[in-house]
């Protein structure tokens, strides 16, 4: 390969997502969720790209595709919900994960709400979604 080509932010996001929806034995799983481990710590260490909302609501997909309902689950959860606070994104993808991942004692920790209040990221403190971008018209007016 070409050594000077590194991937951006959308190549990795579509590893990550083709990781969520790969299917088969445990095995198979597991590779999975060490192909989009990787993929999130190179991205995190690059000086080529940061991960985004879109990133760390797919990495939360894979953990919810690929392993049981554990704690470890839980644990991997806690520690990217709290990554996309820091970075600023928690998008609605991020929320829509967490709402679906559970279990809802752990979501009501993280977030501070219930998981049966229909919130948007606009609800949450500013800092956690103020890097995040919506839609792909607004990605493209920022180039």
């Amino acid at each position: 390969g070409i050594e000077s080509l590194r991937p951006n932010v959308v190549a990795v996001n579509a590893v990550m997502n083709a990781c969520a929806y790969t299917s088969g034995d445990v095995m198979l799983q597991n590779r999975a969720m060490e192909i989009a481990h990787k993929r999130l710590r190179d991205l995190e260490n690059s000086d080529y790209g940061s991960p985004d909302q879109v990133t760390y609501g797919t990495f939360l997909k894979v953990c919810a595709n690929q392993m049981s309902d554990c704690s470890t689950r839980q644990q991997i959860i806690e520690v990217i919900f709290k990554k996309c606070v820091h970075d600023g994104q928690v998008g609605n993808l991020v929320l829509q994960q967490m709402r679906v991942m559970g279990p809802p004692s752990l979501y009501t920790r993280l977030i501070g709400r219930d998981i049966s209040e229909d919130i948007q990221m606009e609800d949450l403190p500013a800092e956690w979604w103020s890097n995040v971008v919506e839609g792909k018209w607004r990605r493209r007016r920022q180039f």
